[in-house]
């Protein structure tokens, strides 16, 4: 669900904080309330200039707050501030302003030497969606060297609406941080497709970490097929971990009870 604007038209209640926080901000009293939000986010948006970050920061909170996009290229900008907190609020700004002219600065944000930028620019790009280009940039940012930017690739991979299978996802589950293998088994799960059912099964069957083996089983329990319960009734039979028995147990019901357990066909077919 993407998020709405703050205001809505004709409310002055809702002109309320936005108002207050100019004046605070500013420093001095407004003597009569702009009439419309773009109006508001123009204001706002001069702030983001301020010598002082942490006016920055609370100006592009509540630009993210009012929603404009008006306010989409200033916000844009304030990616590149040399306070990581400003980065990361205007990141989760643009998000709420859900303009998809930002997509590609986000996705270049992934990669912020700021761990909260990164996650806030994942978060941000589950809200305005990117194009197959951007996706492809994405699975490129899951193969950097460092950890929390192939853990913020793997989150802004599983809030998009549509994932396509892809080898470098499978080459993923091979990461050496159980975060991004568990992340890419999700992702892996929401494309729906078939293909994604072998690396599934084996990580259900060989990792080495519960949580990944708890959501290869829970993946497999959405787009299984009977051809996975003979190595799901084998977890629950084997598995050390009670939570990970537990998740392929109710797999192994979600397809056994489900009218289309016989097969499974890939997103879209």
């Amino acid at each position: 669900m993407k998020s709405g604007s703050f205001l809505h038209a004709g409310s002055h209640l809702a002109l309320l904080f936005p108002l207050m926080l100019f004046s605070t901000l500013s420093g001095c009293y407004v003597d009569v309330p702009p009439a419309d939000p773009e109006s508001v986010s123009r204001r706002l948006s001069e702030l983001l200039g301020d010598p002082d970050p942490e006016v920055r920061r609370t100006a592009a909170e509540a630009l993210g707050k009012i929603g404009h996009q008006s306010a989409n290229s200033t916000l844009i900008a304030a990616l590149a501030d040399r306070d990581p907190r400003v980065r990361a609020t205007a990141a989760l700004a643009l998000g709420r302003v859900n303009d998809q002219m930002s997509g590609a600065a986000l996705v270049e944000h992934l990669e912020d030497p700021s761990e909260a930028v990164r996650r806030a620019s994942a978060l941000a790009l589950g809200e305005v969606g990117v194009s197959a280009a951007h996706e492809g940039q994405i699975l490129q940012a899951l193969r950097n060297s460092d950890v929390s930017t192939r853990v913020a690739a793997s989150l802004a991979l599983l809030s998009l609406d549509t994932v396509s299978f892809s080898t470098d996802l499978v080459a993923g589950l091979k990461d050496s941080d159980p975060q991004v293998r568990q992340g890419v088994a999700a992702v892996l799960g929401e494309t729906g497709d078939v293909r994604s059912l072998p690396s599934l099964v084996g990580l259900l069957k060989n990792d080495a970490d519960a949580g990944v083996r708890a959501e290869a089983a829970f993946r497999l329990g959405k787009v299984g097929d009977t051809g996975v319960l003979g190595a799901l009734s084998a977890v629950v039979e084997k598995d050390s971990n009670p939570t990970v028995r537990e998740w392929a147990h109710w797999a192994s019901r979600q397809i056994r009870t489900s009218p289309d357990s016989g097969s499974v066909s890939p997103r879209g077919q």
